[in-house]
């Protein structure tokens, strides 16, 4: 017959095999996550294309070689380059004429959430 002792050791020695059971399938469990964004679209412009802001119109006018840098010849033909800012010819440069314009608006979808125009009061038309 088997003593106390030795069923409270083993019943001991089994706790402790189901609690590193326990942490290792939960461990496991974790480590098997899908980490991945939900199925939605990602941000940002459509088919990897990516939108860059165009350059304030400053650059545009003194840069005349289109580099990105203003060297020492466009730096010297700067005053006759801002000239090409002054839209409405009065020899200064407000804050509209250095702004850069506002970008298009975007293409309609096709789903607009006015009044239907089918329905002369804007209402949803009602079958005939």
């Amino acid at each position: 017959m088997l003593g106390v002792r030795y069923c409270a050791r083993i019943m001991k020695n089994i706790r402790i095999i189901l609690f590193v059971s326990s942490i290792s399938l939960a461990a496991a469990l974790l480590y098997a996550q899908d980490n991945s964004a939900p199925d939605r679209p990602p941000a940002g412009p459509p088919h990897g294309r990516h939108h860059h802001p165009p350059p304030p119109p400053v650059m545009v006018v003194l840069d005349a070689n289109h580099d990105g840098v203003i060297d020492a010849e466009e730096i010297a033909n700067a005053s006759k380059a801002l000239l090409a800012l002054d839209k409405n010819g009065d020899g200064i440069l407000t804050q509209d004429e250095l702004r850069p314009p506002f970008p298009p608006p975007p293409p309609p979808d096709g789903d607009d959430d006015g009044p239907d125009d089918d329905c002369p009061d804007g209402g949803p038309p009602f079958p005939p």
